[in-house]
């Protein structure tokens, strides 16, 4: 049995396979090859045979930011001339574009605005979901602490708030995190 098959039986009996492994089938299995491979091993771990997707758009509702991140080419102090921070409507716009091109989820994200207070996270939040049907992914874990910091609140708090207002999850590890 060729080292290649070898593989594939591997991968269709469930056995986690090597970052070695994974580049020779990458480099070397046909592209048919692999999507069955990966079609089989879902089928382990969700073996109800449904398959789901999103149409996502990313809106960044502001480029101002305190943090200064040494890899970020997007931040912009709040004095920098092409600096910006959308308004609710001017995102709802956005959202709605998207959603009638079919999107069905919607992450905003942006920088550590240091005026931007938990109100207008969500008057945002409230308009998506006044005019739109669709899920908001939103936030980042830095977005989330930062907030509670400037509204001098809990984390918990915020969360609960955004919640309220309309945020269904946030971006994280492996999957979302759902409230």
């Amino acid at each position: 049995m060729s080292q290649l098959a070898a593989l594939y039986k591997k991968v269709g009996n469930g056995v986690r396979i090597t970052d070695d492994d994974a580049l020779r089938l990458f480099n070397e299995a046909d592209l048919l090859t692999l999507g069955n491979l990966a079609r089989q091993r879902a089928c382990l771990f969700h073996p109800q045979d449904v398959v789901t997707f999103i149409i996502d758009r990313n809106i960044n509702y502001t480029n101002i930011c305190t943090s200064r991140c040494r890899f970020c080419a997007f931040y912009r102090d709040a004095e920098s001339p092409d600096a910006y921070l959308l308004t609710a409507d001017e995102i709802l716009e956005k959202v709605s574009e998207a959603v009638s091109l079919g999107a069905t989820q919607i992450m905003l994200q942006g920088g550590l605005h240091p005026a931007l207070t938990l109100g207008y996270y969500q008057e945002v939040l409230q308009k998506i979901k006044q005019r739109c049907a669709v899920s908001i992914h939103s936030f980042s874990p830095p977005e989330i602490v930062h907030l509670a910091n400037v509204s001098h609140l809990s984390i918990a708090d915020v969360l609960r708030q955004l919640r309220d207002a309309g945020l269904d999850s946030l971006p994280g590890g492996r999957r979302g995190n759902t409230f």
